[in-house]
């Protein structure tokens, strides 16, 4: 039978152009450019002053255990930045762009922006990868002919972010001393569930899991499979790796239940002690940046602090908010506006995971609608103030 060379050359030109429609959507992201077609969401004139503290990217689980059939997923080394992680902050850095392009100019420059990073590796990474999504090379910062992402920017190792706390021991005295108590809290849960579930993950990890060990077997799971916090979302995958078939939702859920306990939450995030230690100092450099530019001693319209999950709860139950502890790339946006009604107000934006484009609000406890500047700077002085060194050394009675 002879072939009807017009249906198949239409079939063909059919299939390419499916073909081509289909791989454009795959890379839609990718090729999003930084180029925006007009301003972006704030960009009006009366903002004056961005601070954005953001979490890092997907990292490496801080632990293994015998069975793990994922052991070798993770050549970064413990705690280090992923490949995703790399990706999802340059992404990141897009979207920083797209939100606030117009009152940040188009090209990199000094005298606008400065960016400070807590001293672990996946911090420094991730501030890197958003700057790189931020600010492609445009103009005369085109330095290669063949270069078209990423330019050299500076990159401070001095922020005044203490969420890294909790593996430092020994640096804060104050701190060590309410670490000890929670992992009491921990130990003394002994209910037959919580037996019984430590009975099973030990069987099925080849190891012994105990309170102490638990919450990194659960951030384990996280960094593995899990996209966020939210066990309806529990077979989505972050890196691309499925759990073993004997963890189930239930299994996660009960072990949250375990390490996130409303006590835990109030002995951390809602002691203030802690929140002067941890973010105490971080918040009043917000504070006091945002007073220099108001009164035109700082050129720099915006500080970007790569930080930590710790870090933005804190700061969130400092302001009146109670969250769980955010996702990678997830982000806290303080703004200062001005205008001849309200004078100086505080606004701070939420975005709880690196891909949320949308944000909300969030309301600033005991500073009144709209947030004056000069209450909020007053809330900080209050509630913040002491020498960090003073702080540490202060043991509970």
């Amino acid at each position: 039978m002879a072939l009807d060379w017009k249906k198949v050359l239409i079939v063909g030109l059919s299939s390419i152009v499916v073909s081509c429609v289909l791989y454009v959507s795959a890379i839609h992201w990718e090729h999003r450019t930084n180029d925006v077609i007009g301003p972006g969401r704030f960009s009006n004139s009366s903002l004056k002053s961005v601070t954005i503290l953001f979490r890092h990217g997907n990292r490496a689980p801080m632990f293994t255990y015998k069975t793990d059939p994922h052991k070798n997923a993770f050549p970064e080394g413990k705690s280090e930045l992923t490949k995703k992680g790399k990706q999802n902050m340059y992404k990141k850095g897009q979207i920083l762009r797209r939100l606030y392009n117009g009152f940040l100019s188009d090209l990199y420059l000094d005298s606008e922006i400065l960016i400070k990073t807590t001293n672990k590796i996946r911090t420094y990474m991730s501030a890197a990868m958003v700057l790189a999504g931020m600010y492609p090379p445009k103009g005369y910062q085109k330095w290669s002919d063949t270069e078209t992402v990423w330019q050299p920017i500076p990159i401070y190792n001095n922020s005044p972010d203490h969420g890294t706390l909790f593996d430092e021991r020994g640096k804060c005295p104050a701190f060590d001393t309410t670490f000890k108590k929670l992992n009491t809290l921990f130990n003394n849960n002994t209910d037959q569930d919580t037996t019984t579930l430590m009975s099973y993950l030990s069987e099925k990890c080849g190891q012994l899991i105990t309170n102490t060990n638990i919450i990194k077997l659960y951030d384990l799971f996280i960094c593995q499979a899990l996209t966020n916090f939210n066990i309806a979302l529990f077979l989505k995958i972050a890196e691309g790796l499925t759990l073993p078939e004997w963890i189930k939702p239930y299994h996660i859920e009960k072990i949250k239940s375990i390490i996130m306990t409303k006590k835990s939450s109030e002995m951390i995030y809602e002691n203030l002690r802690l929140q002067k230690i941890i973010i105490g100092p971080l918040l009043n450099e917000i504070g006091l940046n945002m007073e220099s530019n108001l009164n035109n001693n700082e050129t720099r319209k915006m500080h970007l602090y790569s930080g930590h999950d710790i870090s933005i709860a804190m700061a969130m139950s400092f302001l009146g908010n109670t969250i769980e502890l955010p996702d990678f790339g997830a982000s806290l946006h303080f703004h200062i506006h001005h205008d001849e009604i309200n004078e100086d107000t505080v606004k701070v934006y939420f975005y709880n995971r690196w891909d949320n484009e949308e944000g909300k609000e969030v309301p600033i406890l005991n500073c009144g609608n709209p947030c004056k500047f000069k209450d909020f700077k007053n809330m900080l002085d209050n509630s913040l103030s002491g020498k960090w060194t003073e702080e540490c050394q202060e043991l509970e009675s």
